[in-house]
């Protein structure tokens, strides 16, 4: 019954092991969730990154799932819609301030 058990846990901390490598460190920093900037902030860096097109990370507040996503790509604006599209063009982003939670320098 003793071996049963430490092959188990032996079992158990192989397994937690595998999971970490897959996890490289920058998927675990994109699930940490950044603190929600001021809206003013936000607005002034968004205009920053318009004219000076700088590659940043976003981190955008989810609202239909409670959860945060990180994203590192481009700001763009055509009119007064603001649209991110991200680093491998996967995916374009209507933006507007609120959905926004942090921005940083990539």
């Amino acid at each position: 019954m003793e071996i049963k058990q430490v092959r188990l846990r032996a079992l158990g901390s192989r397994i937690q092991t595998s999971y970490n490598k897959l996890l490289t460190p920058e998927d675990q920093l994109n699930l940490a969730a950044k603190p929600q900037m001021p809206l003013f902030q936000i607005n002034y860096y968004l205009k920053q990154v318009l004219t000076r097109k700088q590659l940043v990370t976003v981190q955008f507040n989810d609202f239909d799932h409670g959860g945060q996503a990180a994203m590192t790509g481009y700001f763009n604006q055509r009119g007064h819609i603001t649209f991110f599209t991200s680093l491998d063009q996967k995916l374009i982003h209507l933006v507007t301030a609120n959905a926004i939670r942090y921005i940083e320098l990539a």
